[in-house]
């Protein structure tokens, strides 16, 4: 995107309408790329084998297709056409068994009866947002780059399907096939195909995403998952492989049925409950990541809950950041006393280094106690955000406290890791080190000083950085007569997915694990 840059200063336009995004302090980014260590490759949106073998197949059939019918230069949109007239066909069945996590399946046919075109403008469907390709679905997970390496860009919006990705599409092409009619019909051709209801009806008998064949859970598992990988953090199948292998390390430990939450916390506590001679080596270092990722999703929900607090603030008449710094003291004042009896910020955060010397002995605590689980804690603030609880402010602080602690526990072990996103996206690194710049401050002043650099001022530099000359992304605005709210309710911050539950479908499909019913998870017997 090509974006002018002002020459001079300007002002912003009054916003339309309320923003929309879920990163108004700039935070996400880093959790991401945590995710993206322990989980390379997949995504939150990536749930099933067979949309991978559907990409691979339009890809590969294509230029079999081309190669029949003599055509040796095909233009992008003889290919855009084919892949949306698969992908129509495909969303067209997941729409009429309502199947559920199927990009696109909410697009209503052109004609409630009779044949139809399949194409994305007949269809009122967008190639950006409910394409499989897209950036949001199956696209990047599927690509060479960033991805499994099913499919190589070969330039001008082409990818040749490659590696394993072979075969997943010769694996569901042989399936396809066994009703003839059909393929022929409408799958068989580059020509302009119209369908009706009963043909998607019967191919996604064939290509549903229920029963992926021996095959593609083969080729993916071969993809996705090496147990000779495990432990080497130096590939992306390496840390994939160690980050799964740490699910089922867990699962194997306690041997029965768990969802996807009791995983994830246990994946988080396992050094503290092994076998014999505890947690693998070879998992050491996923288990340090995980649990890296897991402190700074509550980092970034107790900042962004603080933002949302302040919003709440501001909306009942408070302008300026000393009075909202004032209501802040007082909540902690009266929910966390503790944090202010210390006198000031650097005897709190001593008083949490305390609790926990090194990492087994916090997850030793977090275990035992709630208020110092990250796990409870999200829980908490959600819970208190959606009830418009002021307590919200006082729980957020503590957490902040509890991240920054902790952070010290983990810059042994995880220093790449804390430093992630720098001082510019406040990584776990710089969020101890504005504490510790802050010893001297009465836990009062901290207080104030938090909500005005870590909260008011990121959200400011935040928007402005990713101001585009066209949608802004502030929420506040400093006005003459104080601050002011352009929003007409308090944002509601979430956490973002991360991708373990996407993990475990795949693994489940593809045999790592079993699946025994929704959410729920076991090692194979």
């Amino acid at each position: 995107m090509n974006v002018t840059l002002p020459g001079e200063p300007f002002i912003l336009p009054v916003p339309e309408r309320e923003n929309s995004g879920v990163d108004f302090l700039g935070l996400r980014q880093v959790n991401l790329d945590l995710m993206a260590l322990l989980l390379p490759g997949i995504n939150n949106v990536t749930f099933y084998i067979r949309p991978f073998s559907l990409l691979a197949w339009i890809h590969w059939k294509f230029y079999e297709l081309c190669s029949r019918e003599g055509i040796t230069d095909p233009s992008a949109r003889d290919l855009r056409l084919f892949r949306e007239r698969i992908e129509v066909l495909f969303t067209w069945g997941a729409r009429l068994e309502n199947t559920p996590r199927i990009p696109g399946k909410d697009a209503a046919p052109p004609a409630a009866k009779g044949k139809v075109e399949l194409t994305f403008d007949a269809w009122g469907r967008v190639q950006s947002s409910t394409s499989l390709i897209a950036a949001l679905w199956y696209g990047p997970a599927s690509k060479t780059v960033g991805g499994l390496g099913f499919l190589d860009p070969a330039g001008s919006g082409f990818f040749r399907t490659s590696g394993y990705g072979v075969q997943l599409a010769t694996a569901l092409d042989l399936l396809l096939r066994s009703n003839r009619a059909v393929y022929v019909r409408v799958l068989d051709t580059l020509a302009p195909v119209k369908a009706d209801e009963r043909a998607a009806a019967a191919l996604w008998k064939l290509w549903g995403t229920w029963e992926t064949k021996q095959a593609e859970k083969k080729a993916f598992r071969a993809a996705f998952f090496s147990e000779a990988s495990v432990g080497n953090y130096g590939t992306a199948m390496g840390r994939r492989s160690s980050t799964t292998a740490l699910a089922r390390y867990h699962l194997g430990r306690v041997e029965k049925r768990l969802s996807s939450e009791d995983i994830r916390g246990g994946m988080f506590f396992a050094s503290l409950a092994g076998r014999k001679g505890g947690l693998p080596t070879a998992l050491m270092p996923a288990h340090v990541r995980w649990v890296s990722l897991q402190v700074r999703q509550l980092q970034r929900l107790a900042l962004e809950s603080m933002l949302a607090w302040c919003e709440t603030q501001i909306l009942s008449g408070v302008k300026t950041s000393d009075a909202i710094a004032e209501h802040a003291i007082e909540a902690v004042r009266l929910h966390h006393p503790d944090i202010l009896k210390r006198g000031t910020i650097a005897a709190a955060l001593t008083s949490y280094d305390a609790r926990f010397p090194d990492t087994n002995a916090y997850l030793s605590l977090a275990r035992k106690e709630s208020s110092f689980s990250p796990f409870a804690l999200m829980a908490e603030i959600l819970d208190l955000l959606r009830d418009g609880d002021k307590r919200v402010m006082a729980t957020a602080f503590h957490a902040l406290l509890l991240c920054a602690s902790v952070a010290a526990c983990l810059a042994d072990q995880a220093a790449p890791e804390l430093r992630l996103g720098g001082a510019a996206r406040i990584s776990l690194a710089d969020l101890r080190r504005g504490f510790s710049a802050l010893a001297g401050l009465s836990a009062n002043k901290a207080i104030e000083h938090v909500l005005e650099t870590m909260v008011l001022s990121q959200h400011f530099a935040t928007a402005v950085n990713r101001y585009d000359g066209q949608s802004q992304r502030l929420r506040i605005s400093i006005e003459e007569t104080g601050l002011e709210s352009l929003v007409p309710r308090p944002w509601r911050p979430n956490v973002t997915e991360d991708r373990l539950l996407t993990a475990l479908d795949l693994s489940a499909e593809c045999g790592i694990i079993l699946k025994p019913g929704d959410d729920l998870y076991q090692v194979k017997t």
